[in-house]
């Protein structure tokens, strides 16, 4: 007898690997950002290195997090149950 795995599940393992890969994309270039800038000149009384990578990189992921949300990520129903009352 084949076990009928639910299809939420099947959205679940692809959103939590696309999650996966956004953080570790966002991480990477984080990093980078910090690694390959100096201290010098100030942006936002910060080093150019700390207002980059701690400000501006989050703010774009950020930005780009939401189209990526509204394209990739279905909104699937976590109820067994239609329910039409609504």
């Amino acid at each position: 007898m084949p076990f009928d795995e639910d299809p939420r599940i099947k959205v679940a393992r692809r959103s939590l690997a696309l999650s996966w890969i956004f953080f570790s994309v966002f991480l990477a270039v984080t990093m980078a950002v910090a690694a390959s800038l100096g201290n010098e000149p100030l942006v936002f009384g910060l080093p150019r290195w700390a207002a980059l990578s701690c400000v501006i990189v989050p703010a774009a992921f950020v930005a780009a997090l939401v189209p990526f949300v509204e394209k990739l990520i279905p909104e699937i129903p976590l109820s067994d149950e239609e329910d039409d009352s609504r």
